[in-house]
C-alpha cells in the first residue's frame, strides 16, 4: 500500500486550543434541568488554509437540535487551528472532525462510548495492551471527487480516547479506503475541491462486537 507510505508531509487542521473549547459552565441551563444523561454530537469542522474556522456542522445530532446548534456556535467562537497540509507540504483546506459529548449525570460514564466511529470492523483479537474497543483515528486527502488517498495515523489530540496502534493504522486505512465516503469539501462558490480530512475506525474483539 504505497500511498501510505508517501503521506510523510499529510497533515489534517490541528486544534490548538481543546480544552478551551468548552467548560463545565458551557452546559446549557435547560440540559440540567433534564433527567441524567449523555449527549453525542458529532461536528464537522471546515478549516481554512490561514487556520480560520471556515464553518461548523453537525453530522450527528444529540436529539436535541439547540444543543446541536448551541455546540456549533461555541466551536465557531473558540476553536483555533493549525491548517492542514497536503502530502507535498502546501497549505490546504482541512475538515476537522470530532464528538463533543455533553453528560448530566449522577455517577461517572463508561469513556469509551464518547465517540461516533465512521467505519467499525470485526477482529479476532486486538494488540497486546488494547482493550476492546479500540479507536484508531486517521487523515487523509480527498479530492474533488471523494476518493481517499495519503492516509496516516492523525496524532492523538482530540476528544477522542484514540489507540493509533502502528498495527492496526495500516488496517484501519485499508478499511477506510474500501468502505467510508468522506463528503468533499467545498469553496465560497460551492464546488468540490482537495482537501485533507479524518476519521475514526473503531476495533471490537468480535465475541463482545456481538453482544
Amino acid at each position: 500500500m504505497l500511498w501510505i507510505a508517501i503521506a510523510a508531509q499529510l497533515s489534517a487542521p490541528m486544534p490548538t486550543n481543546l480544552p478551551r473549547w468548552f467548560g463545565y459552565d458551557d452546559l446549557p441551563a435547560y440540559m440540567i434541568e433534564r433527567e441524567p444523561g449523555h449527549w453525542l454530537v458529532g461536528v464537522r469542522i471546515t478549516v481554512g488554509p490561514d487556520g480560520t474556522v471556515h464553518g461548523c456542522d453537525v453530522e450527528s445530532g444529540s436529539g436535541t437540535e439547540r444543543l446541536d446548534d448551541f455546540t456549533c456556535r461555541k466551536i465557531r467562537q473558540r476553536a483555533e487551528f493549525v491548517p492542514a497540509r497536503e502530502a507535498d507540504g502546501s497549505l490546504a483546506l482541512g475538515v476537522y472532525r470530532t464528538s463533543i459529548s455533553w453528560a448530566v449525570a449522577d455517577s461517572p460514564f463508561d469513556s469509551r462510548n464518547v465517540s461516533i466511529p465512521d467505519v467499525d470492523v470485526s477482529v479476532a483479537n486486538l494488540p497486546a495492551g488494547l482493550r476492546s474497543p479500540a479507536l484508531v483515528r486517521v487523515m487523509f486527502a480527498v479530492d474533488a471527487q471523494g476518493k481517499i488517498s495519503s492516509c496516516a495515523a492523525e496524532p492523538a489530540k482530540s476528544f477522542e480516547l484514540v489507540s493509533n496502534s502502528p498495527e492496526l493504522v495500516p488496517v484501519a486505512c485499508s478499511q477506510l479506503e474500501k468502505i467510508y465516503k468522506p463528503v468533499p469539501a467545498r469553496d465560497s462558490a460551492g464546488a468540490a475541491i482537495p482537501s485533507v480530512q479524518d476519521a475514526i475506525v473503531r476495533f471490537s474483539v468480535a465475541s463482545q462486537a456481538a453482544r
